[in-house]
């Protein structure tokens, strides 16, 4: 059965919500940071045996998921492409940077991983990134992927300006070890049809690509960063006197 719009709705407002901080006597409180807002879905009976039940893809959102001017991103490249780069402010590394990351312990590759959401790779270098980075890179979903499957392997100075426009939208839809996505859709201070509009995007790809689409999904949920997890729910959400 198709996720209700208005159901989507009601549970987003409600999370938002319930995101302030609110005490009889006390002047409602508002946290003072733009908090994250994510979307869960748990989903039930899928095999993630079968390669082809997982998901590993990097989905473009209708509308951008981050307020910052640049996405959190490290550009490997060389030549013009790196100048870009980092003319446009954009962490890099070069190729001599990358075979010295290589001589680093292991602790240090994978703590430099983790400190990007995506890694955008010229196509030349993209060789020594799989020799040196792919068993770190693979395990976190962070592996550049060519387009269709992801943007992260360019070639030109537009596909890196192309790349860096495209990841304000883009979010990591993976589920390959357990049977639950967790995604950013957007930050509190977006409007709210558009945080909507991408939670709809990502409900509508989920089912698409499941094995009994609408009937795969046991339950979601929203939170804000700070705010308690909303299960979105008719009933559920009837005992939190939501209308």
């Amino acid at each position: 059965m198709k996720v209700d719009d208005k159901l989507l709705k009601r549970s987003l407002n409600a999370a938002i919500d319930f995101s302030i901080i609110k005490k009889e006597g006390f002047k409602d409180k508002i946290r003072k940071f733009d908090e994250t807002i994510d979307f869960i879905i748990n989903l039930k009976d899928i095999n993630l045996s079968d390669p082809k039940q997982r998901l590993d893809k990097e989905l473009i959102l209708p509308n951008e998921v981050i307020t910052e001017d640049k996405p959190n991103i490290c550009v490997i490249a060389s030549d013009e492409i790196l100048l870009e780069a980092k003319k446009i402010g954009l962490d890099t590394l070069d190729p001599d940077g990358l075979a010295a990351l290589d001589r680093e312990e292991k602790k240090d590759k994978k703590k430099f991983v983790k400190k990007y959401n995506f890694f955008v790779v010229q196509d030349k270098n993209m060789r020594d990134v799989a020799r040196f980075l792919a068993r770190f890179l693979g395990p976190a979903g962070k592996m550049p992927k060519p387009f269709p499957s992801g943007y992260g392997i360019i070639s030109s100075i537009d596909d890196l300006n192309a790349a860096v426009e495209r990841y304000k939208k883009i979010v990591r839809i993976i589920v390959k070890k357990n049977p639950v996505l967790q995604v950013k859709i957007g930050k509190k201070s977006m409007e709210m049809d558009k945080i909507l509009e991408n939670m709809k995007t990502i409900v509508d790809y989920v089912a698409d690509q499941m094995p009994h689409k609408y009937n795969n999904f046991r339950s979601m949920f929203i939170k804000t960063t700070m705010g308690r997890p909303i299960k979105i729910d008719n009933e559920y959400l009837e005992t939190l006197g939501v209308k």
